[in-house]
């Protein structure tokens, strides 16, 4: 196993070279070498790559709401969001399986749990902003692209308005129709000034078509 090309592909020098070791070792090679796996590193390697995304994004999507931050750090976390990220760094070579064992080098869960297993490493042996520099530096595409995925014409125009310095607000102006099925009336005001309502069963519909005539008519993109 050769630790210096994994540490150069990781970008990261361990002090203690056994956690390193460990963490690319599959239960199938501990089972029958008698040595420790990676499982337990799996399990603190999810934990902390959960924290580090859901504050990133919590810091940097402030227009965003739970849900919505919920599917953005589903998507980068997920096997499908990591395993693109193992195979560029070609980890899946350097895992310590059982001979023979090619379908488990193929699955995309293990490739996921390969990262948390190393993340993990890196965490216990450099702490949390090694852990996190490693996260942002290698999953940052993966974090711009959730983002982009579920962009909307209120998100838009906010970043918008936030590169022109433009203060963006919107006020109930109606509020009209029976408790079970009501109506909001919202307007969008920019800078003070009144830019356009927008109409919807809810609050959130109500602002996001308001901002969507804003976005066609200033062609924003």
């Amino acid at each position: 196993m050769n630790l210096t090309a994994i540490e150069s592909k990781l970008n990261y020098t361990f002090n203690n070279k056994d956690l390193l070791t460990q963490a690319f070792t599959h239960s199938s090679y501990a089972n029958l070498e008698q040595t420790e796996d990676n499982e337990r590193m799996e399990f603190l390697g999810d934990a902390i790559l959960g924290c580090i995304i859901s504050e990133y994004l919590f810091a940097h999507n402030p227009e965003r709401d739970a849900g919505e931050l919920s599917a953005m750090k589903s998507r980068i976390v997920s096997a499908d969001g990591l395993r693109p990220m193992v195979d560029k760094l070609g980890l899946l070579e350097h895992l310590r399986v059982v001979s023979g064992e090619t379908d488990l080098q193929r699955s995309r869960k293990i490739a996921a749990n390969l990262f948390e297993a190393v993340l993990a490493a890196i965490y216990l042996d450099g702490g949390m902003s090694c852990a996190q520099a490693f996260v942002l530096n290698f999953l940052s595409d993966a974090v711009n692209n959730a983002t982009k995925v579920l962009k909307d014409d209120k998100t838009l125009l906010y970043e918008y308005c936030q590169s022109k310095k433009l203060a963006i607000e919107y006020k109930l102006v109606q509020r009209s129709g029976p408790d079970d099925k009501p109506s909001f009336k919202y307007a969008l005001l920019i800078d003070g000034k009144q830019v356009a309502e927008g109409v919807g069963p809810n609050i959130k519909a109500a602002e996001q078509q308001a901002a969507h005539k804003i976005v066609v008519e200033w062609r924003i993109d």
